[in-house]
């Protein structure tokens, strides 16, 4: 099941975060801004009632960014990432143009995933990460729900 992440989720998330990210995982205090702002949108995803993934994005103007995600590493490989990715595409179908995403350049496992999802790799950005490793910035295209497009293909339908 994947649901809002509400303030009490915070430590199984950064645990999530600490074992996944090593010295680029976010701090207790960056999880707790993140319900301050109005643009973040913030999910986890729950089997069997425990929290074994996460994902924060940055909702902008007509783009969404993926701050962050997490499964538990001994959760890889069993569609868990798949899932809540499908999920925040779907989430962010109709409210923005572009879902963007940066990712280390070694990790092959994530690149094929996104791509497979639909997301192009754009541009390379030098030296991102905290131990000089490069990202691959990745996009994917999505379409923002014209009322007027909508309209038409009602009118047309009836």
């Amino acid at each position: 099941m994947i649901r809002e992440m509400k303030p009490e989720d915070i430590e199984e998330v950064l645990k999530i975060s600490e074992e996944c990210f090593n010295s680029d995982a976010w701090s207790r205090k960056a999880f707790e801004r993140e319900f301050e702002l109005e643009h973040s949108y913030k999910f986890v995803l729950e089997e069997s009632g425990e929290i074994i993934g996460y994902a924060v994005v940055w909702k902008i103007f007509e783009d969404a960014t993926l701050m962050s995600l997490a499964i538990r590493k001994d959760r890889w490989g069993k569609g868990y990432g798949k899932r809540l990715m499908t999920f925040l595409i779907d989430y962010l179908r109709g409210k923005v143009e572009r879902f963007l995403l940066d990712v280390r350049r070694s990790n092959i496992r994530a690149i094929r995933l996104y791509q497979s999802l639909g997301f192009k790799i754009v541009s390379e950005r030098k030296k991102y990460y905290s131990d000089g490793e490069n990202a691959l910035q990745m996009v994917l295209e999505l379409e923002v729900e014209d009322e007027n497009k909508r309209k038409s293909s009602e009118a047309v339908g009836k």
